[in-house]
């Protein structure tokens, strides 16, 4: 089965052949695909060969395109510094003072050239994968957005010492994801959203509720609505005190960090939103063997697999550019061998 094919009959409670599996490489691709980091940002023809490189080799289920959280804070003013090798960092804060949202305007997607850029790639791809595998279009996490232009330990503070600016702020980066989300709806893409700033070991369930549940909310229904596609959203840390939040989301997963408890998860989050999760991408994939990644790809579908609304294998977090690519191999061969045992009801 193709990845769409594979997709659309879990949709429809048809037979399928494996549990979907979805291994996050974020800038492991630019090592695969050989790119530099900038390149995987700013050139659309680029970001493409990074996406069907390594999908040709490993068949995984989805991929995605940014702008992302950074392509986002960028055309909003923000500045980030694009290394030869690893992850972009950002330079400084953009916003100094809130003053500064006083003549700032949400981003049009359809007209600034940083978000253009990655409208460019979403053609391209389209053309190319469309009727093979899911596509994506990440659009960051709102809170996680308003830390990129503000300063997270800076965000933090002011949550406190001055709500009101931030809810101005959020809904200048929520009207720019809405943006983004009318732009993905053009080439067939999906949304992905990704919130490491807002869970809840650095933001508390209450200020969770107040600063970023709303306007998730609103995303992830609008998503919904204009793209016909509900969202993959994933949520870094341990995240079980937020989950009566993430559960009315339209997702279609929400994807949890390998420190969170997975069975626990299936049980609790899994009877309201399909999950994913959660194989430690450090720990197991870039320093563990062939035999530790089958047995926690093992773990991980005997606990996932049990979430009334579904359930799809993927890394905890990014898995680290510097990742053996046989690791991979070992991940997505787990995958398919385990899936179809479990599948056809053997014992393992």
């Amino acid at each position: 089965m193709t990845p769409v094919e594979r997709k659309r009959a879990i949709e429809h409670g048809e037979s399928f052949d494996r549990f979907p599996a979805v291994p996050f490489m974020s800038e492991f691709k630019c090592e695969f695909s050989g790119i530099t980091p900038k390149d995987l940002w700013y050139d659309p023809v680029k970001m493409v060969e990074a996406e069907i490189l390594p999908f040709n080799r490993y068949g995984y289920d989805r991929m995605v395109l940014g702008p992302n959280t950074r392509g986002i804070a960028e055309a909003l003013g923000a500045s980030f510094v694009y290394p030869a090798q690893g992850a972009p960092y950002l330079e400084t804060p953009y916003l100094q003072e809130y003053v500064q949202l006083d003549t700032m305007e949400p981003v049009d997607a359809f007209r600034s050239p940083r978000i253009q850029i990655f409208a460019q790639a979403a053609e391209l791809l389209a053309e190319e994968a469309g009727n093979i595998v899911p596509l994506e279009m990440s659009i960051g996490g709102p809170f996680t957005i308003a830390a990129n232009l503000r300063g997270v330990e800076t965000l933090l503070r002011d949550c406190r010492k001055h709500p009101e600016e931030i809810h101005r702020l959020m809904r200048l980066v929520t009207e720019s994801q809405k943006s983004c989300i009318d732009l993905a709806a053009v080439y067939g893409f999906g949304i992905a959203m990704a919130e490491p700033v807002a869970n809840p070991g650095l933001l508390g369930p209450k200020m969770y509720e107040v600063f970023v549940f709303p306007y998730t909310k609103e995303l992830t229904d609008y998503a919904a609505e204009k793209t016909g596609k509900k969202v993959s959203l994933h949520m870094c840390g341990k995240t079980d005190r937020i989950w009566k939040y993430l559960s009315q989301y339209q997702l279609n997963e929400v994807s949890l960090d390998n420190i969170v408890d997975l069975a626990l998860a299936a049980e609790e989050l899994g009877s309201q939103v399909p999950i994913a999760g959660n194989v430690d991408p450090v720990g197991i994939i870039l320093n563990g063997s062939p035999d530790e990644i089958r047995q926690s790809v093992l773990a991980c579908i005997q606990q996932g697999s049990k979430a009334a609304k579904g359930y799809t294998l993927a890394t905890g977090c990014d898995i680290p550019e510097m990742t053996a690519p046989e690791k991979i191999d070992s991940f997505m061969e787990a995958a398919r061998e385990i899936s179809k045992i479990l599948i056809k009801g053997d014992h393992l």
